[in-house]
Order: C-alpha cells, then structure tokens, then sequence
C-alpha cells in the first residue's frame, strides 16, 4: 500500500486550470493502465471459441486479473516506498506491456490466467501512486474535480477499446493486437518516466496496527461495499456484455463490440457533471441516489430485448459513471489522517476484487446455470441492495 501523506518536491498549482496539463498526461497514462484491463471484454467472444471455454472460465478472466490487482495493491507500497511514485508508475506500465505480450503467447486456459493474474499486478501498482499524485497536483478545494478529471480515462477506455478491437480484428489476429498494444505501453511508460510529472514522494507501509483500525471503521465497510457493486455496475457488466449479446441475442462480434463502444460514449463526460455535482450537492448523497439509479437501470437490461435492450445499454453507463468522483472524494476522508491512505489502499482492491472479479464469474456461472441475461438481473438486484447502505452513511458527518 502506499501513502499519499508524502510531500512531492513541487509546488501545489493555486489553480485548476494549471494543475491541468500534467493531470491530462497521468489520465493518458491511466487510460492506456485501464484498456490493458478491459481488452478482454470485447476478445472474449474469440477467445472463449478458439479455447472452448463456458461462461463461468470467460468470467474467470477478470477475476484472475482482479485477483493480481488485489494483491498488488495491498502490496504496492512495498514498490513506491523504494522508488518513489513517478517511478512506480512508469514502471508499471512497462510491466503491464511485457505481461500483455506474454498473454499473447498463451494457448491454455491455465497458462492465459496464469498471464492474466500478472497483468493485474503489474496495472495494479499504478493506481495508489496515481491517487498520491493527484493530491499532490491538485489544489484541495477542486479535489473532486480533480479527480474527475481523471476518471475520464476509464470511460475513455470503455468507449476506444471494443471501437478498436472492431477495426483491429479485420486486419490482425487478437494476439498480434495485444503485442501491438504491449509495445504502445512500455513506450509511454519510458516517456513518463522521462517527461512525467508526478509525485516524488515515496509511499510507507503501514503497520498491522493502522490495518487493524481502518478495518474496524463500519464507515469504511459501508463504502466499500458500495464501491464494489459500482465498479460491477461499470467494469463488471462491461466484460460480460459483448458474450452476452453475442451467444443470447445473436450478433456477430463485431456489432456487439460497436454496439458496446457507441453505449459508453455518452458516458465520458458524465464524471465531470458527476464531480460537479457532488461538490455542490454532497458527495454521499449523490453516491446513493446513483447507485439506486444504476441498480434499477440494470435489472432489466437482462430481461429485455430489441431497441429496449440497446437503451437501457445506452442510458445505464452514463449513470453508472458519476457514482465516482464523489465516491473518491469521500474514500479520501475516512479515518483519522494518518490513516486515510490506508483506507484508499484497502477499499480499492477489495472492490476492484468483488465488484470486477467475483461478480462477472457469478454472472458467467448464472449464466451456464440459466442465462447470462438472468446474471445480469442479479447484479442488478444486488446494486439496489447496496444503495440501501446510503442511508446509514449519510449519518457521518465528518465528510
């Protein structure tokens, strides 16, 4: 785990607007860190064909690369502590090319989970660096936007990533494109590490004895909690929605990826008005109200069809996306201050773990079971079941 409490050798920006540029450079290198994640979702189809798998091993595929997230950010701060936070994060991205290119390689199901697991650790070291930097290039009154900001490159990723698998794939085999895109990532890595501005403060690992107390804060189980079934709301339904309209409703790959990529375009600026909104408003409010919102919107995603379908689709993701910038600015808050890096280093990867690990496996299993569609309603249902915490979070009112 790592700490954001170090302080960078540069200045604080007194605006916004000049926090800006460097902001725009780490969320491109975010960007790049997420699509290395998500390339699955929209290869999946193939892959499960080449390889024969059911829905429940294609599920697998974003446990085991949440699995190596999880442990790599529990145990990020062993890496950051010794060589700072740019250069964890230039490191991990050259990390993430290398394992891409030996995904590319695999022929087994094993030896692909075996690949997959690395590739969550290596991407998993980026984000509590990331978050450090963000703090330290961002002047506190526009933290939420900040982090907004930043948040436009998963969504980026959401909308590129299926958009380029569609054209890549009538050129070049999934795997040709994977070391493609696993050379693009050790490059920009090595510009990071050269041009890159970020924190240069090194990360601590914190003792059992901090672990103990965070871990004991129901505030921070309530959060995290909710995080997860946001994170599923995106990430987890992401991954299984080109297999679904692929084996249920019958498209061809590259229409279910297109159909995919035109649903999230709407949802790329949304972080910015969610951010905005949540300054405004409250943060905790807007995480409630977004995740009842998100939760009610999926359920029926899995039980329709036709122009229905396309819309819930189209509507539930630009929703979903503005759970996040409040959510960040809250998780910044919990616990003592001593303390608060440790709560965004433990929240993180649990949810990452649950919300798009555990999840879109119980959908794939549902979905040998049943349907994939049925999978889906489940999510949803339990999206709605954690909206309820809201009401028990609101009564902090220390954030």
């Amino acid at each position: 785990m790592t700490s954001t409490s170090e302080q960078s050798e540069d200045v604080i920006p007194s605006s916004f607007r000049a926090a800006l540029p460097a902001l725009f450079f780490l969320s491109f290198l975010f960007l790049l860190n997420f699509t290395s994640r998500v390339i699955f979702a929209p290869l999946l189809p193939l892959i499960s064909g080449e390889l024969g798998l059911t829905h429940a091993d294609s599920g697998s595929f974003f446990l085991c690369i949440s699995s190596g997230y999880f442990v790599s950010i529990l145990l990020s701060g062993h890496v950051s502590a010794r060589i700072d936070h740019k250069h964890t994060i230039a490191f991990s991205s050259v990390a993430s090319g290398v394992m891409l290119f030996v995904i590319s390689t695999c022929s087994s199901l094993l030896s692909l989970r075996f690949g997959l697991f690395g590739l969550g650790a290596a991407a998993g070291l980026y984000l509590p660096s990331g978050l450090a930097t963000i703090i330290h290039l961002v002047p506190p009154a526009y933290m939420a936007r900040g982090m907004a900001v930043h948040e436009l490159a998963p969504n980026a990723a959401f909308v590129l990533t299926p958009l380029l698998c569609a054209v890549s794939l009538s050129f070049v085999s999934w795997r040709t494109g994977l070391e493609i895109f696993a050379v693009m990532l050790v490059c920009m890595g090595v510009l990071f590490h050269i041009y890159g501005r970020a924190s240069t403060g090194k990360g601590t690992i914190p003792k059992f004895t901090t672990l103990k107390q965070v871990l004991k804060l129901p505030r921070f189980w309530l959060v995290t909690i909710m995080f997860s079934m946001a994170i599923c709301s995106t990430l987890g339904i992401y991954a299984m929605l080109p297999l679904f309209l692929v084996s249920e409703h019958g498209m061809d790959v590259e229409h279910a990826n297109t159909l995919v990529a035109f649903s999230r375009i709407g949802s790329v600026g949304m972080p910015l008005l969610g951010g905005w909104i949540g300054d405004k408003l409250g943060n905790q409010r807007v995480m409630g109200v977004v995740l009842l919102s998100t939760g009610v919107l999926t359920i029926p995603i899995g039980l329709s069809d036709g122009w229905l379908m396309i819309g819930l689709v189209v509507v539930q993701p630009m929703v979903a996306v503005c759970f996040f910038p409040s959510a960040f600015a809250v998780l910044s808050k919990i616990g003592a201050t001593k303390d608060k890096n440790v709560a965004v280093s433990l929240c993180i990867p649990l949810a990452f773990l649950c919300g798009g690990g555990i999840l879109p496996t119980i959908i794939g299993t549902v979905g040998d079971y049943s349907s994939l569609g049925a999978g889906i309603t489940t999510a949803g249902g339990l999206m709605v079941l954690a909206s309820i915490c809201s009401p028990v979070l609101l009564k902090s009112k220390n954030c």
